[in-house]
């Protein structure tokens, strides 16, 4: 084959990492023409990923010309066609292949390390399909008299009270995932409005994404926070830190991570007005500066492993392209490429 190059040796490297063949599962077929191996086609799916390669018909014409690249995602005869490459990224959407492949990773890398700050973030996914019609929701009849509540009665619990008893999967699961739209305060303090969905992920000291899910542009961040939260504790040996911006709000939040024996840091907000502003404590805004990783990486997913070229629909099939590129970054954060 030659000298491999740069490219290939970073696409090689990042598979070694992650290792997804191992959890393509392998279909009996009794009848007809058996399907061929998804194994190299989801090799070829991450380094697709790795290399930044905008569509699928792009991903095929570099494997045809590029006899390295063919070796090295395992492709031993002929390219498959587009139509297999899409029923295959199908199967995988189905059966959760690249959750399980990000959580194996996370678990074998950093299973039993210690990761000081972890800092937690969402971005916008810009969708390419229509927001479904939302069913008028009927008058919620008034709490006792005069639209006050009765004297012992209790109030109903917010999203984020149900989710400190709630496992993540179960709390995840109450997360819309539909397409609509969200809005967001630009960097210029101005509005920013988009259609689609949001990514919400947990990153490392080092950049190193350890949780992420997928869920509706208007779902607010502070029901996410919970189950980003338990998903690192589960992966990873323990967290010292987890650093929110001032979008997480909540006691609910603070509570759960001092559950976990984790101190969580918060930028302060002035919910009211009456209320004076307490700024961060000169050691924990120190510690805060460290967030930018997630920000980068949120940056690093959209620019250069395909987070800008989702043509896919639905947000499951959104979630299952975005995982390539996690695993993408995870692997080359891994070996610090």
């Amino acid at each position: 084959m030659g000298t491999l190059l740069p490219s290939h040796q970073h696409v090689a490297m990042v598979l070694e990492v992650v290792r997804i063949e191992e959890l393509v599962r392998v279909p009996v077929y009794w009848l007809g023409r058996p399907p061929g191996s998804r194994k190299p086609i989801a090799r070829a799916f991450v380094a697709k990923a790795v290399l930044n390669l905008p569509t699928t018909e792009h991903l095929i014409e570099r494997l045809k010309v590029d006899i390295r690249l063919r070796r090295v995602c395992g492709f031993m005869g002929s390219v498959p066609s587009e139509s297999t490459f899409s029923r295959a990224f199908s199967e995988f959407e189905r059966s959760g292949l690249l959750d399980q492949t990000h959580v194996l990773a996370v678990k074998t890398h950093l299973g039993m390390e210690v990761v000081h700050h972890v800092s937690h973030d969402s971005t916008a996914i810009e969708g390419r399909e229509r927001t479904p019609r939302k069913a008028k929701e009927p008058d919620k009849p008034k709490v006792g008299r005069g639209g006050h509540r009765v004297k012992g009665q209790k109030p109903t619990p917010t999203v984020q009270e149900l989710q400190e008893e709630r496992s993540w999967q179960e709390s995840i699961d109450h997360i819309s995932t539909a397409c609509d739209y969200g809005r967001k305060i630009g960097s210029q303090g101005h509005p920013v409005w988009w259609r689609g969905y949001k990514a919400h992920a947990s990153t490392g000291d080092d950049g190193i994404p350890l949780a992420f899910f997928t869920s509706s542009a208007s779902v607010n961040d502070c029901q996410c926070a919970i189950p980003l939260m338990k998903m690192v504790a589960e992966r990873v040996g323990q967290v010292f830190y987890n650093l929110f911006d001032a979008g997480y709000q909540g006691k609910p939040i603070i509570r759960v991570s001092e559950k976990l024996d984790q101190v969580p840091i918060v930028f302060p907000r002035q919910n009211k007005k009456d209320e004076p502003l307490i700024p961060l404590t000169p050691d924990r805004f120190k510690r805060y500066a460290s967030r930018t990783t997630v920000e980068r990486f949120n940056s690093d997913l959209k620019e250069n492993h395909g987070g800008n070229f989702i043509f896919v629909r639905g947000c499951s099939k959104v979630h299952t392209h975005l995982m390539f590129g996690v695993l993408a970054i995870f692997g080359l954060r891994i070996l610090k490429i």
